[in-house]
Formats: C-alpha cells, sequence, structure tokens
C-alpha cells in the first residue's frame, strides 16, 4: 500500500518541488493552493501526512492546523508546517505556532528544501508507522 500526502502551499514552485521530492520516494502526493482546498482534499481522503505553508494568503497555515487539530476527523494526521517565515519576517516559526492552544506541529521544515535527503529523513520520522511502507524481509 502506498503512502499519501497532501501538500498545501501558495507557491507553485514550492509545492512542485515538495511533490517531486516525495513522489520519488515512492509517495503519493495531491496538492492544494490555499487551505480551503488543501482542507477539502483531507477530507475527501485521509492522507498519511499533511505538509503545509505556514504563511499562505486568506486563511492561513496557522489557521488551518488549528482548524485541523480541533477536529475529530484529522486530529491525528501528522502535520509538518513549511516555512521561509523567520526570513521573510524576522520571527521564530515555533513562536508563532507555541502560541496555539492546540497540539504544536509534527514537525517544521525551512523553506526553500535544499535538501531532499534531510528532507525525507523529518517525512519518515513525522509519519512513523502511520505511513504503510514495504516490510523489511
Amino acid at each position: 500500500m502506498s503512502k499519501n500526502a497532501v501538500v498545501i502551499d501558495d507557491d507553485a514552485d514550492v509545492r512542485d518541488h515538495l511533490t517531486s521530492i516525495l513522489e520519488g520516494h515512492g509517495w503519493q502526493v495531491r496538492a492544494a493552493a490555499d487551505a480551503v482546498e488543501g482542507e477539502r482534499l483531507l477530507h475527501e481522503s485521509r492522507p498519511d501526512l499533511v505538509l503545509v505553508d505556514l504563511v499562505m494568503p486568506g486563511r492561513s497555515g496557522v489557521q488551518l492546523f488549528a482548524r485541523l487539530r480541533g477536529d475529530d476527523r484529522t486530529r491525528d494526521i501528522p502535520i509538518i508546517m513549511v516555512t521561509g517565515i523567520k526570513d521573510q519576517l524576522n520571527i521564530d516559526w515555533k513562536e508563532v505556532v507555541g502560541r496555539l492552544r492546540a497540539r504544536v506541529p509534527d514537525g517544521f521544515v525551512e523553506k526553500p528544501v535544499l535538501d531532499p535527503a534531510e528532507f525525507m529523513r523529518l517525512v519518515d520520522d513525522v509519519a512513523g508507522g502511520r505511513a504503510t511502507a514495504p516490510a523489511a524481509g
């Protein structure tokens, strides 16, 4: 059985880059350009992992994260926040997300993702036993 992820980012280049890395490691990926479309994809078919941009126009990644953690159908899906906010706003993303009352995200990755191997180690750590991997033999 394959592993499924949803990538939510308003930057098409980032979506394409993350999708390419994940697909190159056997993941099936659905992508969305905004939080509303991303949330719709999550409810259509539950993924093993969600990667969401922290800062997006309209509903932000922080708002989406809070909604997902507050919904019984999505609260346990592993979430990695993808962000360039530290460079954009000169603030620490952990500080922003730490203000939420919900559980913190399962992982964080800074944009741009320059090291695919490091990114995939994070994905594997976060997805853990939730993603179906081939049996070792």
